[in-house]
């Protein structure tokens, strides 16, 4: 590996590639493996390192190398370059910038070149390594769009864009129809797994095609037994954010299938199985999670999350107390949601959510942010406004005009003081 490394600045550009997404392969094998002593500890030591540091520095050498040459690669090599360091969770930063974005630039022209399997890998990169780059995003989603069709592209193919698109919070409504067309198309032979990541890719995008929904049950139904834990909970939130009800899945089938993995359901798990089981309430259907530990534990893992109370939900409280209302902070409701405010005038309770810009996608309420609302109106008959932090940080520090924007946020008065 030493010997290697010395002569890698030596390297065609292919031989970089081919290395990079070797030794990553083998560097997540290692470091997720749990097994201590022999050949596992050995290569543990040689390529992973005390917190890390050997990969980083094996990498480093391998991406210094590659700037040598890197005019030299072609749509595979970069493509693989990208995926190596997904891979393998490490892209260096440097002073101008991070190694990622200047691939994204070398990138850009050769887009034509680029396999289905390029423009996938390089997505679920960028996302994995929580790397942003919007243009990127853009590029590829009008390359992509801009195919006569997509029969080249695998269903994991299909599955990792949109998961890409969603976890690293890019919209591009009309590339997520055309994977959902061609997801439609091509039903039967998508995975267990590439549906349910498909779907929540979807709905955590706010992509609610009906249609597609429907389509892909069966398909669903058909491989019930073979999800995990994930998928299960994957698939339960995503249909309770599109608000689509299929009967012939969530039956008693699909309680059992959750019952059986009870205790294999992560914390991520619970808080998507609660807000499902709160949809079963909202449709006022018999099907449900009975009574049991994992309700519970569902509805513990929900209301679990310690409040973090920001700069901007205190300033917007201060301007509630200002106008005279009464105001219970961090109320917890009875379906487990905690509201910022929430604020009785006259006999009216309301809840003030105070919205950042993580519960945002450019201007657009977040999946998750449309739920709460929608959940908190429907089970708790309590009515939900929001304060966009774009809306409140125009006013600067003019406690006047915030005075007047909340008062005609609740319909009160201008200068409106209960006793």
């Amino acid at each position: 590996l030493e010997r290697t490394l010395e002569r890698m600045d030596k390297f065609h550009h292919r031989d970089l590639t081919t290395t990079a997404l070797g030794l990553a392969k083998i560097m997540n094998r290692v470091g997720n493996g749990h097994k201590r002593g022999g050949l596992h500890q050995i290569l543990h030591i040689l390529l992973i390192g005390k917190n890390s540091a050997r990969k980083q520095f094996i990498f480093l050498q391998i991406v210094c190398a590659s700037m040598l040459v890197l005019r030299e690669f072609d749509a595979r090599s970069l493509s693989n370059f990208v995926y190596a360091m997904g891979i393998c969770n490490f892209a260096p930063k440097f002073k101008g910038g991070t190694f990622l974005s200047i691939l994204a630039e070398e990138s850009t022209p050769l887009l034509g070149s680029f396999t289905s399997q390029g423009l996938s890998n390089t997505l679920w990169a960028f996302a994995t390594l929580n790397e942003p780059n919007a243009l990127l995003f853009k590029n590829f989603a009008d390359h992509i769009i801009a195919l006569d069709n997509l029969d080249e592209f695998k269903p994991q193919h299909i599955s990792n864009i949109a998961w890409a698109c969603a976890t690293a919070k890019e919209s591009h409504p009309c590339l997520f129809q055309k994977l959902a067309d061609a997801a439609i198309e091509r039903k039967n032979v998508f995975s267990t797994q590439e549906i349910a990541n498909f779907l929540w890719a979807c709905s955590t995008n706010g992509q609610i095609d009906q249609n597609l929904f429907m389509s892909l049950v069966p398909a669903i139904e058909l491989s019930l037994d073979e999800c995990n834990p994930q998928d299960l909970a994957n698939i339960a939130w995503a249909y309770t954010v599109a608000n689509v009800d299929a009967h012939s899945l969530f039956n008693d089938k699909f309680v059992d299938a959750c019952l059986h993995k009870e205790d294999k359901f992560n914390l991520a798990n619970l808080n998507q199985l609660h807000q499902w089981q709160l949809w079963r309430q909202e449709l006022q259907s018999n099907i449900g999670l009975p009574p049991s530990s994992l309700r519970d534990r569902c509805y513990d893992a929900f209301v679990s999350s310690v409040p973090m109370i920001s700069g901007l939900q205190k300033d917007v409280v201060s301007g509630l107390s200002s106008i005279g209302v009464q105001i219970e902070e961090e109320f917890l409701t009875k379906g487990g949601y905690r509201l910022d405010a929430l604020v009785e005038v006259k006999g009216k309770k309301t809840a003030v959510e105070v919205d950042g810009p993580s519960h945002f996608l450019g201007r657009v309420p977040t999946s998750s942010t449309i739920l709460k609302h929608r959940q908190v109106s429907n089970l708790d008959g309590i009515p939900v406004v929001s304060v966009p932090y774009w809306e409140w940080n125009k006013f600067g520090k003019d406690n006047i005009k915030k005075k007047q924007y909340l008062c005609s946020l609740l319909g009160l008065g201008e200068g409106f003081t209960e006793k």
